[in-house]
């Protein structure tokens, strides 16, 4: 590391909280500047962690406080506008996910890194789990031959309208770790015993008012199927199961002559099992599940290794984990399932061609 690096923070209350926390303990960062449009918000955490920089517009912040990085931590909604504004002037940015709330939004967020040289990364911590970092290599190695399937974990407790944008954008992403490049998505979407249709759209926070705002949404269960480069396939459903299961969340990676799974929830120490057939069989066979020593690949906190990947993309000029492109693919195959489902569940090619959100067409139209 060659400096200290000066951090700001958009968005005090939720996941600012998290990121608080962690750039404060972190060496490689000085946080000097907080914004929140609350008052209250941004005095209780700039007492908390002592910064006295506090602003209630995020542009004033960027012009007067001299940050090299800042975190957009503001409900999806709110994402657009700060991280383009910081990085048309050059400022390097952690946002929340899911990027935006529509395609149009992530282009251009994409689009103004490209412009200004800026990093730009999403908060997908799971891309840089030990468990996934683990599991990488192994597939590398060849430790389960050649990769068919990989099959996306929910954790359910939410209807799938709002799990799409809440948690959906981190299995996508997980699941891009051993896809690659999706080419193609077929979706379905249900809304209690019947397949969902334009009367079933409303906002994330209709569907589930304690929930964040995350623009428009539709349906309570929902399954996908998606076809990556090379032959493999994807496939995700949310089943809207009452209870959450954190137990659940992860992905499973299917190969020709065996199977990982990843349990992202689970202690980094040991979220990583390997299955050295292709086949599972009985239930009572499922202890020959053996767990994998994660050890070498480093066992810090997932958000740490983020912020300390995005400080060597900086430097060296490379692409951070979870970058905005990849934040965009995990976005834009949720996306897709609304697209699918609209044309009657046929594969919709990817990149989708027409960048507005599928429902607000549908809902138009």
């Amino acid at each position: 590391m060659s400096k200290t690096y000066r951090a700001g923070l958009v968005g005090c209350g939720g996941m600012g909280s998290h990121h608080l926390r962690v750039l404060n303990d972190l060496p490689e960062f000085e946080l000097v500047a907080l914004c929140d449009i609350f008052p209250n918000a941004v005095d209780k955490s700039g007492d908390e962690y002592s910064v006295e920089a506090r602003y209630l517009d995020f542009n004033q912040m960027y012009d007067e406080a001299n940050l090299d990085l800042v975190t957009v931590a503001t409900q999806t909604r709110g994402h657009h506008a700060p991280v383009v504004a910081a990085l048309g002037r050059g400022i390097s940015v952690m946002c929340e996910k899911p990027i935006a709330i529509d395609l149009i939004e992530a282009d251009d967020m994409v689009a103004a890194a490209e412009r200004s040289g800026a990093k730009f990364a999403i908060h997908q911590q799971n891309h840089v789990n030990p468990g996934i970092r683990k599991a990488q290599a192994m597939v590398a190695e060849g430790a389960i031959g050649d990769v068919i399937l990989v099959r996306g974990r929910n954790k359910a407790g939410r209807k799938s309208g709002n799990e799409f944008m809440e948690m959906g954008t981190h299995v996508a992403d997980m699941m891009l770790c051993f896809g690659g490049t999706p080419e193609w998505c077929s979706g379905t979407v249900y809304s209690e015993d019947q397949p969902a249709g334009p009367t079933d759209i409303m906002e994330a926070k209709e569907m589930s008012p304690r929930d964040r705002d995350s623009g428009l949404v539709m349906g309570t269960r929902a399954i996908a199927h998606y076809g990556f480069q090379g032959g493999i396939w994807g496939e995700t459903h949310f089943i809207n199961y009452a209870k959450t299961m954190s137990e659940n969340y992860g992905v499973d990676v299917l190969g020709t002559e065996g199977q990982l799974a990843v349990r992202a929830s689970a202690n980094v120490t040991d979220n990583l099992w390997h299955l050295p057939r292709p086949m599972e069989g009985a239930p009572v066979q499922f202890a020959d599940w053996q767990q994998v020593d994660l050890s070498d690949v480093g066992l810090e906190e997932p958000v740490v290794t983020m912020y300390r990947r995005l400080i060597h993309a900086i430097e060296t000029g490379a692409q951070p984990p979870s970058s905005g492109e990849e934040g965009r693919w995990a976005f834009e195959m949720m996306m897709a399932i609304y697209q699918s489902h609209r044309e009657g569940g046929r594969r919709v090619e990817l990149p989708l061609v027409d960048r507005r959100h599928p429902l607000e067409q549908w809902r138009d139209a």
